[in-house]
């Protein structure tokens, strides 16, 4: 009896530690597996926001190249703009100046003008007035008439050479060294300088300035 109490006792005692096992193997099993599924779960986590990073970055990459893609697209539409406003500008000052010349009264108080500027500007010396050939053949009848309404003009002579040019005339004193460019050419390349930089400072900077409030800059 005593023998079987003891085998009984041991087998019990057993039970109880392969329990106490079992339940102690179970428990670092869900330890590990709760560990294992946190680090997955981080490990996911970190791969989500690595993906959404490099979707955010993706997407502002292509926002970036569309706006400047945009931004191009509408400074070359303002450069072309600028250019036909300015050629536009020009064409009409040249429709002016044909007008002009075509008013035969109007364009010798232009020429008496011109003649009086360069006077003023190189001094009352020996001048010479160069004309176009066409011109040229309609101001010797008039010469003596024009240089009388000129202030200190009794030494201005009529260049015998011709110049091409539309209108206008081209100023020497007698040795040539000095030279004023009145030609409708010379003025239209003077003017069209300050046509572009008015245009390009009023203008086109309103509308720069409208191309970055639609850009929200």
């Amino acid at each position: 009896m005593s023998s079987e109490l003891k085998v009984e006792d041991l087998e019990t005692a057993l039970m109880q530690r392969a329990s106490d096992l079992a339940e102690e193997y179970l428990q670092r099993a869900k330890r590990s597996h709760d560990h294992f599924i946190d680090d997955e779960n981080e490990r996911l986590k970190l791969r989500e926001e690595k993906e959404v990073m490099a979707a955010k970055m993706s997407a502002e990459n292509i926002y970036r190249n569309r706006v400047q893609s945009s931004e191009l697209n509408v400074q070359k539409k303002l450069d072309q703009l600028r250019w036909k406003l300015i050629k536009d500008v020009i064409t009409q000052v040249k429709l002016k100046m044909a007008d002009i010349v075509n008013n035969e009264m109007q364009y010798r108080q232009l020429i008496i003008a011109f003649i009086q500027y360069g006077v003023t500007a190189i001094g009352n010396k020996h001048l010479l007035v160069e004309f176009n050939q066409t011109d040229q053949q309609k101001m010797e009848n008039q010469w003596e008439s024009i240089i009388k309404e000129i202030e200190g003009g009794e030494t201005i002579e009529l260049s015998k050479e011709c110049h091409s040019m539309s209108g206008g005339i081209i100023m020497y004193d007698e040795k040539r060294l000095i030279r004023i460019d009145n030609t409708f050419e010379g003025r239209i390349e003077r003017l069209s300088e300050s046509i572009h930089q008015r245009v390009a400072e009023q203008f086109f900077s309103e509308l720069s300035h409208e191309s970055e409030k639609i850009h929200g800059r």
